[in-house]
């Protein structure tokens, strides 16, 4: 019996030929490598988030991470915001844990503080990523972190608008950043350079200085 034609389109291929084309990458591989980088960049910092290392982890391909990612700057950048972003919620949230009728500036600004200094505590190797990728690219650091960073000047600056002599809203901008680099650089040195048994409660102590006495300050010149 004859075969028509038609029926060729129906054959199997020769055996050892593979389909052309692979099938394309889905939401849950992109999910995959971001957890595996997530995984990696808390373990071993910045310098675990290999292609390969990430590929292996998230069972994918060292081609699928770039064609996912683009570059593994691209990827530093996703979770950069992702740490940013759970950073200012974290501060936001030990403000909301203080009891309603707790209004006391000082006070406000050491949680703040504390918030800071346990959350690097918690997570160094994310935070030292998210330090050493702000450093200014090309074309400018991207407006989510821009944004995201706002955000954290802003919960200091509705702090501190509570306090004699920061009724200028330009004067309450620098002033919060001024504190923050404070608290920043107190807790960076004194976590990697503390003598003391404890090194957390040393870098609070060096923070409630420098704070009172920005407190002090501005009571003085209202």
């Amino acid at each position: 019996m004859k075969t028509s034609p038609s029926s060729n389109a129906t054959k199997p291929a020769p055996p050892g030929k593979k389909p052309r084309g692979r099938p394309g990458l889905t939401e849950q591989d992109r999910e995959a490598a971001l957890q595996a980088a997530r995984a990696l960049l808390a373990a071993e910092g910045l310098e675990g988030l290999q292609a390969r290392a990430i590929a292996r982890k998230a069972g994918l391909s060292v081609g699928s991470i770039y064609k996912l990612f683009g570059d593994i700057d691209a990827l530093v950048r996703i979770l950069n915001l992702e740490t940013h972003t759970e950073f200012s919620a974290h501060h936001r949230a030990a403000l909301d844990a203080l009891a309603s009728g707790d209004t006391d500036v000082e006070a406000r600004l050491l949680v703040l503080a504390r918030a800071y200094l346990d959350f690097v505590l918690a997570n160094g190797a994310r935070w030292d990523a998210v330090l050493r990728g702000s450093r200014r690219v090309e074309g400018g650091r991207p407006a989510d972190y821009v944004r995201s960073e706002d955000g954290l000047f802003a919960i200091v600056e509705s702090v501190i608008a509570e306090m004699p002599g920061f009724s200028d809203p330009a004067l309450r901008a620098r002033a919060a950043r001024a504190m923050w680099a404070s608290v920043h650089g107190i807790v960076s040195l004194t976590l990697a350079n503390s003598r003391a048994a404890d090194p957390a409660a040393d870098a609070m102590a060096q923070i409630e200085l420098i704070l009172g006495a920005v407190i002090r300050d501005a009571g003085h010149a209202q």
